[in-house]
């Protein structure tokens, strides 16, 4: 005997109204509920701390078109800790404020040597 098949229910409104339930809850106990949650939303805060500040990570390109760098002289800043960064799989990735920081030390350099 072949197995049978189930065919699905397609949702019509007329079935979403059907299978709605409602519950009426009083305003005190509507309160109640609502202060409960913002209590467990703030002990999850403090539990976890606070949301961190995602900080804007740039690619090898956008490193290199920024501080005007070949690829090859990326890679020797990244070999000698002048830059730092992460690595996920096989890409690099930085952060913006040390691109900044090291364009900075270097527009400073440029400008001394030229005085």
């Amino acid at each position: 005997m072949p197995p049978k098949t189930v065919k699905p229910k397609i949702l019509t409104r007329k079935r979403i109204r059907e299978t709605m339930k409602y519950l009426i809850i009083t305003e005190a106990d509507w309160l109640s509920l609502r202060d409960e949650v913002l209590s467990l939303a703030a002990c999850c805060l403090k539990a976890f701390g606070e949301p961190s500040k995602h900080t804007d990570w740039l690619h090898n390109g956008d490193v290199c078109r920024l501080l005007g760098i070949s690829k090859r002289t990326l890679q020797h800043y990244r070999d000698t800790n002048v830059l730092p960064f992460a690595q996920i799989g096989h890409k690099c990735y930085y952060k913006r404020e040390d691109v900044e920081r090291l364009l900075c030390v270097k527009s400073d350099k440029t400008t001394n040597t030229k005085a």
